[in-house]
């Protein structure tokens, strides 16, 4: 398994030094559509690199967010034209199987589409959400809607983390080079999702007040 880490880091922090913004956007494209590269290693190695000054903040965010709807969008058209079937047929050949999608799809099915929001920030569901949705043929629009908010929230905030540990070059090679403790990836998930229910708060009272 350290193995497979390492190469998975090493293959990231390769494409992003030598590929630059058309790095981050295939690689997030890769993650978002289920392949196993990390956002993760991702997104704070690039948040590094602005520290360096070789990337900028907002370009760095955009190029990580459309590549992740890209990605998302793939699945969600192989969970609407394909279905289940062809998704577990296929994806042992990228370590998927059945409780994986059991998971995504009980999800799904408790929550609703704003699941597709709030997964973002929820390792492993994040990326399989979009198989459930499009196998229930979710509204595309709607889809889409949730998927930006919660990809350019998830994205940016990881990005920023990487920029701010970049105050200390060998804190963020330590830190991506170890796996995550539950603790540090329970706080980035509950900072998440206060960010995401305090953002869906503000805009219903935004749209209550135009109502009014």
């Amino acid at each position: 398994m350290t193995s497979i880490t390492d190469a998975l880091f090493n293959f990231a922090t390769h494409t992003l030094q030598s590929s630059g913004y058309l790095g981050v956007f295939a690689l997030m494209i890769m993650e978002s559509a289920t392949l196993p590269i990390p956002s993760e290693v991702v997104l704070p190695f690039a948040g590094y690199l602005v520290y360096t000054g070789q990337f900028d903040f907002t370009i760095a965010v955009m190029a990580a967010s459309v590549g992740s709807l890209i990605g998302t969008l793939i699945d969600y058209a192989i969970g609407y034209y394909l279905g289940r079937g062809a998704i577990l047929r296929y994806g042992a050949y990228i370590r998927l199987n059945e409780s994986h999608l059991k998971t995504a799809e009980s999800w799904f099915s408790r929550y609703g589409n704003i699941t597709v929001l709030l997964a973002r920030f929820v390792p492993l569901i994040r990326t399989l959400v979009a198989f459930p949705a499009g196998i229930a043929e979710m509204n595309l629009w709607k889809f889409v809607g949730y998927s930006i908010v919660g990809i350019i929230i998830w994205d940016a905030f990881l990005i920023y983390l990487g920029e701010q540990a970049g105050r200390n070059s060998g804190l963020i090679i330590d830190t991506l080079r170890n796996d995550f403790t539950p603790i540090e990836i329970a706080s980035v998930v509950i900072a998440a999702i206060v960010l995401a229910l305090w953002w869906m708060r503000k805009s219903r009272r935004g749209s209550t007040a135009q109502i009014k």
